[in-house]
Protein backbone atom coordinates (compact mmCIF):
# COMPACT_ATOMS: atom_id res chain seq x y z
CA UNK A 1 0.00 0.00 0.00
CA UNK A 2 1.44 3.37 -1.04
CA UNK A 3 1.23 6.29 1.35
CA UNK A 4 0.94 10.00 0.72
CA UNK A 5 4.24 11.70 1.58
CA UNK A 6 5.13 15.34 2.09
CA UNK A 7 8.01 15.94 -0.30
CA UNK A 8 8.25 19.73 -0.14
CA UNK A 9 7.37 22.79 1.90
CA UNK A 10 7.39 26.29 0.47
CA UNK A 11 7.15 29.59 2.29
CA UNK A 12 8.36 33.16 1.83
CA UNK A 13 9.60 34.86 4.99
CA UNK A 14 10.82 38.26 6.12
CA UNK A 15 14.06 38.36 8.19
CA UNK A 16 11.96 38.42 11.40
CA UNK A 17 10.44 35.06 10.28
CA UNK A 18 6.99 36.52 9.59
CA UNK A 19 5.32 35.30 6.41
CA UNK A 20 5.45 37.65 3.41
CA UNK A 21 2.28 36.16 1.94
CA UNK A 22 1.04 32.93 0.40
CA UNK A 23 3.08 30.88 -2.05
CA UNK A 24 0.90 29.61 -4.92
CA UNK A 25 1.64 26.33 -6.73
CA UNK A 26 0.42 25.22 -10.13
CA UNK A 27 0.92 21.69 -11.43
CA UNK A 28 2.33 22.23 -14.93
CA UNK A 29 2.92 18.57 -15.77
CA UNK A 30 1.25 15.84 -13.71
CA UNK A 31 3.02 12.64 -12.62
CA UNK A 32 2.23 9.57 -14.71
CA UNK A 33 2.12 7.14 -11.78
CA UNK A 34 0.58 9.08 -8.92
CA UNK A 35 -0.93 12.34 -7.78
CA UNK A 36 0.25 15.61 -6.25
CA UNK A 37 -1.68 17.92 -3.99
CA UNK A 38 -0.85 21.12 -2.15
CA UNK A 39 -2.14 22.06 1.29
CA UNK A 40 -1.72 25.30 3.20
CA UNK A 41 -0.42 24.48 6.68
CA UNK A 42 2.30 25.29 9.17
CA UNK A 43 5.62 23.46 9.15
CA UNK A 44 9.31 24.06 9.75
CA UNK A 45 11.25 25.72 6.92
CA UNK A 46 14.67 24.35 5.96
CA UNK A 47 16.98 27.21 5.16
CA UNK A 48 20.70 26.52 4.75
CA UNK A 49 22.79 27.27 7.87
CA UNK A 50 24.48 30.12 5.98
CA UNK A 51 21.14 31.77 5.09
CA UNK A 52 20.08 34.94 6.91
CA UNK A 53 16.76 33.12 7.45
CA UNK A 54 18.34 30.05 9.12
CA UNK A 55 17.04 31.16 12.54
CA UNK A 56 13.50 30.69 11.17
CA UNK A 57 14.11 26.91 10.93
CA UNK A 58 13.38 26.60 14.66
CA UNK A 59 9.74 27.71 14.40
CA UNK A 60 6.68 26.58 12.51
CA UNK A 61 5.48 29.03 9.89
CA UNK A 62 2.57 29.05 7.46
CA UNK A 63 3.36 27.76 4.01
CA UNK A 64 2.42 25.29 1.32
CA UNK A 65 3.10 21.55 1.62
CA UNK A 66 3.58 19.49 -1.54
CA UNK A 67 2.27 15.95 -1.07
CA UNK A 68 2.85 13.07 -3.50
CA UNK A 69 1.01 9.75 -3.53
CA UNK A 70 2.04 6.97 -5.91
CA UNK A 71 -0.52 4.88 -7.74
CA UNK A 72 -1.43 1.71 -5.85
CA UNK A 73 1.17 -1.02 -6.39
CA UNK A 74 3.48 1.15 -8.49
CA UNK A 75 7.24 0.94 -7.95
CA UNK A 76 9.78 2.88 -9.96
CA UNK A 77 10.45 6.45 -10.97
CA UNK A 78 7.99 9.27 -11.56
CA UNK A 79 8.33 12.94 -12.35
CA UNK A 80 6.25 16.09 -12.52
CA UNK A 81 6.65 19.84 -12.99
CA UNK A 82 5.43 22.56 -10.64
CA UNK A 83 5.26 26.34 -11.03
CA UNK A 84 5.75 28.19 -7.72
CA UNK A 85 4.62 31.81 -7.53
CA UNK A 86 6.01 33.88 -4.66
CA UNK A 87 4.08 36.68 -2.91
CA UNK A 88 6.08 39.28 -4.88
CA UNK A 89 4.96 37.71 -8.19
CA UNK A 90 8.27 36.06 -9.04
CA UNK A 91 7.97 32.47 -10.25
CA UNK A 92 10.14 29.36 -10.33
CA UNK A 93 9.59 26.10 -12.18
CA UNK A 94 10.57 22.92 -10.33
CA UNK A 95 11.19 19.60 -12.05
CA UNK A 96 10.51 17.00 -9.36
CA UNK A 97 11.64 13.36 -9.61
CA UNK A 98 10.54 10.72 -7.13
CA UNK A 99 11.62 7.14 -6.58
CA UNK A 100 8.81 4.87 -5.38
CA UNK A 101 9.65 1.59 -3.65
Amino acid sequence: MNEARTIGFFTSLFPDCSVQGPVVARLVEAPKHGSVRFTAEASFPRYAPSSPLAACNARKVEGLKMIFEAAEGYEGLDAFRVLLIQPDGSATTLDVKVSIR
